[in-house]
């Protein structure tokens, strides 16, 4: 009987170890699930579309075909880089984030003050702070409002730090080299340089530049440069050869370090001397993690490097490739050190962000004949630089669909689209004309007489009264606090440009051909310009305010918040906001702007993502970027805080055959 008996048992015995493993498989597989989400600033709903449809983002298919996305996503108003990446964060609209806009004014202190929505701390948890606190591992690099200078923000934090000195084009004069320790051979004779470098607040950094003709050719061939600091030639020091990009780390004080990349340019064909350098900015960032992880990173990736140069690019120091190289060059570290961390720290949640396409679009949308300087040629030309900042988002999408595991999750999104721009208001000039804003004899505003002024940003500004006792100096009397309220709205509803005779249809018609002749010809498109030649061919007037609207509880978007100005003013399409208060209106200060009304089609971000429990090539109708963190916080079986305004993203998860989403 004991044989059978210790039989049965250890029979039992194995089916019970089995059962408890298999069950402990399963809540390991549910509470082991891993988010990574990329931002790309500015990434629009509609050129996404067409740009896959074209089979030019092929990792972008890849991810819609296996995954969900939504058509007609949403942002929020304003729909600008630094409220909408709070809302991404948090769940929560700008009257709790309090990231308001990109740029505001805050109250009890001088009326002319800026502040910035990227470098002010976000007033409610974001997602990496809250699922820590939550027991769960969080990393950010790059992404918009986790600054480790306003506390603890993630387990692993990389943020950009500062700009200790802009970029230049360094006329170099070469002498006879002296006191170099271990040169390396020249065929011609060695000679050197110095570089002066002047860093904000902190002592002048001298960099030696020595010139080395390493071809054996008989001639004057100077076409390696060795970079140093100390004369002596180590590992410390930057060797470039010919046109190769080198790049040079710095320590600005006892904790910082910082660097550039830099190319050398020759003014002639033949390698001989002069010749002079082109340098990036000199950025650094700040890194917050355990022990010797900032060390770990920039000894593996080297500093933080610029992200772009416009200025060097109109100014003719480097070429539109050296451009594209630089922004590249940005993209793909954020990228890699992400996709490093991922690797070896393994953190629940891993938020990274990108800004290329946004900066892209603000230089070159050129797409309404009403831009200045508007023709097919040249618009297509500017359409090939954009479509080139969305392929580069393209190959971040494909690194990182590579590196995903059974158990990642996958969310794509945008902040917000981009319209283009036409003109520029300048709302500060309706309260000069208003008597609310006073200037003087230097044609400066004056803070202390004036009674209001407005802080614009993309296509939306904020209108701040100048009360007492709420602001530094504040010269208006709080029972006059209503009437100079109502005075600011009712100036800025009475602004209306007036077109010439006919310029409106023309600009109109124009388009409307130009819908019609492009590549990519939209029925929709045209059938928008269309309606619009209708609502024109009888009005000759246009309200460029789109809305004018008193902060208060009836605005949802901007609730009462200190932060917020007393009238929030919203451009119709077109117009972006400038600080001229000479004209009303003037040249657009950039092509591509954002920051009015979300509903406006091409202001719609993307929302894409992949992962074991959502559905294989389905498209929902319509979400919003609030809902995506009380969508994470699900995954990641969190507790969703009180503050949380989103909800959870229907229609995107299985129902069947593996995990149930949570009613």
């Amino acid at each position: 009987m004991r044989k059978p008996l210790f039989a049965v048992i250890i029979i039992l015995n194995l089916f019970l170890f089995t059962t408890i493993n298999r069950v402990g498989a399963a809540e390991n597989q549910e509470t082991d699930r891993k988010v990574i989400l990329i931002s790309f600033d500015g990434m629009k709903n509609d050129y996404t579309k067409k740009y896959v449809k074209e089979n030019k983002l092929p990792h972008i298919k890849q991810l819609l075909d296996n995954g969900v996305s939504a058509k007609k996503p949403s942002t929020i108003t304003p729909s600008l880089t630094a409220p909408s990446h709070a809302a991404i964060a948090t769940g929560a609209a700008p009257n709790q984030t309090g990231i308001v806009s990109n740029h505001w004014h805050e109250p009890n202190k001088t009326l002319g003050n800026d502040d910035s929505g990227f470098q002010e701390e976000i007033q409610v948890p974001p997602l990496w702070v809250e699922a820590r606190k939550q027991g769960k591992t969080t990393a950010t690099i790059a992404f918009p409002g986790a600054n480790p200078k306003d506390g603890k923000q993630g387990d692993y934090s990389i943020y950009f730090e500062k700009t200790w000195s802009p970029s230049n084009l360094e006329s170099l004069t070469f002498t006879k080299a002296a006191e170099w320790v271990h040169p390396p051979k020249s065929f011609t004779p060695l000679q050197e340089a110095e570089l002066t470098i002047k860093i904000e607040n902190e002592r002048d950094q001298l960099i030696h530049i020595l010139a080395i003709d390493s071809t054996d050719d008989q001639q004057p061939n100077y076409d390696t440069f060795i970079l140093s600091q100390d004369k002596k030639i180590d590992p410390n020091d930057s060797i470039v050869k010919g046109k190769q990009w080198g790049s040079l780390s710095l320590q600005i004080n006892d904790r910082q370090k910082a660097g550039f990349w830099f190319k050398m340019k020759a003014d002639n064909q033949d390698h001989t001397l002069p010749i002079s350098l082109y340098r990036t900015e000199v950025t650094s960032s700040l890194i917050s993690g355990p022990e010797g992880f900032a060390d770990e990173i920039q000894e593996e990736f080297g500093f933080y490097p610029a992200q772009d140069d416009g200025t060097a690019l109109k100014k003719g120091w480097i070429t539109r490739k050296e451009y594209e190289e630089i922004s590249t060059r940005f993209v793909m570290w954020v990228t890699k050190v992400a996709l490093y961390i991922k690797q070896k720290y393994n953190p629940d949640l891993l938020m990274f962000y990108t800004p290329q396409i946004d900066h892209e679009q603000h230089k070159y949308l050129l797409i309404d004949p009403r831009q200045p300087g508007y023709s097919p040629e040249k618009s297509k030309q500017y359409m090939s630089y954009i479509e080139w900042s969305y392929r580069l988002a393209d190959k971040v999408v494909g690194e990182t669909l590579k590196s995903l595991n059974d158990n990642d999750y996958l969310f794509v999104v945008s902040d917000h689209g981009m319209e283009p721009a036409h003109s520029t208001l300048s709302p500060n000039k309706v309260l000069k004309d208003a008597g609310l804003l006073t200037i003087d004899q230097k044609n400066k505003i004056n803070f202390t007489e004036s009674k209001a002024y407005a802080i614009p940003s993309g296509s939306a500004a904020h209108v701040y009264i100048n009360l007492q006792n709420r602001e530094k100096d504040g010269i208006v009397p709080i029972e006059e606090y209503e009437s100079v309220r109502s005075q600011i709205i009712q100036a800025f509803k009475e602004v209306e440009i007036k077109y010439k005779k006919g310029e409106v249809i023309q600009y109109d018609m124009k388009a409307i051909m130009s819908a019609i002749k492009t590549d990519n010809f939209s029925f929709n498109k045209v059938q928008e310009h269309v309606k619009d030649f209708w609502k024109h061919l009888f009005k000759q007037k246009i309200h460029p305010y789109e809305k004018v609207m008193k902060n208060t509880n009836t605005n949802k978007t901007l609730l009462d918040h200190q932060n917020s100005g007393d009238v929030v003013l919203i451009g119709a399409p077109g117009y972006v906001m400038g600080s001229c208060f000479v004209k009303n209106v003037s040249p657009p200060i950039e092509l591509g702007t954002h920051g009015g009304d979300a509903d406006r089609n091409m202001l719609r971000p993307v929302f894409m993502a992949i992962g074991t429990d959502f559905y294989k090539g389905k498209q929902i109708n319509s979400m919003s970027n609030l809902d995506i963190a009380p969508t994470i916080y699900d995954l990641l079986e969190l507790n969703v805080p009180s503050f949380v305004e989103g909800k959870k993203i229907k229609g995107i998860y299985k129902d069947k055959n593996g995990y149930k989403p949570s009613q």
